[in-house]
């Protein structure tokens, strides 16, 4: 990538309470890696928000996942009351993941700002990633989402053109 067409933005504090977020679920304080049942398969979901409903499913070859299928019924679960965006992530390895999203209300989508910043905190929460840094591809594009945790806010670097508005 040419780095004068790069540029990072600030997501804001990311929302991990579920009655924010909001999703139905009460067993503890967040909605990390909880079961989510469709078709009688059970499926990981961590649930985050930057202003709009998000779940993380990790798989082991997101290019092998139905997004508009499954995508579809996790994002209109019942346990999302309006409902969600959902992202599957596939660790590739240390700090790096792919990612795929299920854009509430338009299907199959090659990437968002936002949906970028949830996969990549749920891939530091789920991988345990100390230095609160992931790299993302999705939609064939890389990015870096960084997680300050002391300020308690994300950012999100990547190609301009996808970033802006």
């Amino acid at each position: 990538m040419n780095t004068m067409n790069i540029v990072t933005i600030s997501l804001g504090k990311p929302v991990m309470a579920p009655i924010l977020i909001p999703v139905k679920h009460i067993a503890k304080p967040l909605c990390i890696n909880e079961p989510f049942i469709v078709n009688g398969i059970h499926y990981k979901v961590t649930c985050v928000s930057f202003g709009t409903p998000h779940g993380v499913v990790p798989v082991e070859n997101v290019d092998e996942v139905d997004v508009q299928e499954l995508g579809f019924a996790l994002g209109t679960h019942t346990l999302f009351p309006e409902g969600a965006s959902i992202v599957f992530i596939q660790p590739l390895g240390d700090d790096h993941f792919k990612a795929r999203l299920w854009q509430r209300g338009e299907g199959e989508t090659a990437f968002s700002p936002e949906a970028g910043g949830v996969a990549g905190i749920a891939a530091i929460i789920l991988q345990k990633i100390w230095n609160g840094e992931a790299t993302v591809i999705m939609g064939g594009n890389t990015f870096h989402v960084k997680w300050n945790k002391g300020a308690d806010t994300v950012d999100i670097t990547g190609p301009a053109d996808l970033m802006m508005p």
